[in-house]
């Protein structure tokens, strides 16, 4: 509550900065009205200050008036509200709060009045992220290792797991024919070394006998030469 005295002090404090006249009339209305803005005397004080010095000073001689109670009571509530403006709680010691909405009130009414000091700038966020999302980030940024050619051929079952050994197809690709165009896998295609080399021998196997087949018919004589 501002009290009579309060108020005459207040009027005192704008006659000398504005050379008003001050009456009794003056100090009753200036009592009444911050009384019901619930304005303290130390904020309506600090208003009647930033008035004159900041907001009246900011304009030409022209456009500068005389404060009035309506002018303090706005100026004192912007006062309070920059207060709060990083208010940040403080819990009591420990994980439970049972008196949270009793506490929180008197942190914010003891900031918003100038008795706590008010905190310039919000404090960052300590601490660091989870463990697991650190791990996570720890591997962000770094080579991913190459295919080793020792294992490469075994990647997939069936056929594409391994590279075609008629028309080099690599792993997972499709097999193709002479013209380049797809085709189902090769049989050589997929089967372990042993069936390969027991398949390339037979192959050699019957290339042999085409070429002794042919030998021979090349030396067999003609007709005419029998004759």
């Amino acid at each position: 509550m501002i009290s009579y005295e309060d108020a005459g002090r207040l009027l005192g404090l704008a006659a000398a900065r504005d050379q008003r006249t001050v009456g009794d009339s003056d100090i009753l209305a200036w009592h009444s009205d911050l009384n019901a803005a619930g304005i303290s005397a130390t904020d309506a004080e600090a208003a009647l200050t930033r008035f004159y010095a900041i907001d009246m000073a900011a304009l030409k001689p022209e456009d500068r008036r005389r404060v009035t109670t309506p002018d303090v009571i706005s100026v004192a509530r912007r006062i309070r509200a920059e207060r709060l403006a990083n208010f940040i709680y403080e819990p009591p010691p420990g994980d439970a709060d049972p008196l949270y909405l009793e506490r929180l009130r008197g942190q914010l009414t003891a900031t918003a009045d100038g008795a706590t000091p008010a905190l310039t700038e919000r404090p960052a966020l300590g601490g660091g992220p989870h463990p697991s999302v650190a791990k996570a980030l720890a591997g962000v940024g770094r080579e991913v290792p190459g295919e080793d050619p020792e294992v490469a051929e075994v990647r997939r079952p069936g056929p594409l797991g391994s590279k075609c050994p008629k028309c080099s197809a690599p792993i997972g690709r499709p097999c193709r024919t002479p013209g380049g165009k797809e085709r189902a896998p090769h049989p050589a295609r997929g089967k372990p070394p042993s069936d390969l080399d027991a398949e390339q021998r037979e192959m050699e196997r019957r290339r042999e006998a085409s070429r002794r087949h042919l030998d021979r018919l090349e030396n067999q004589p003609t007709t005419e030469e029998t004759q």
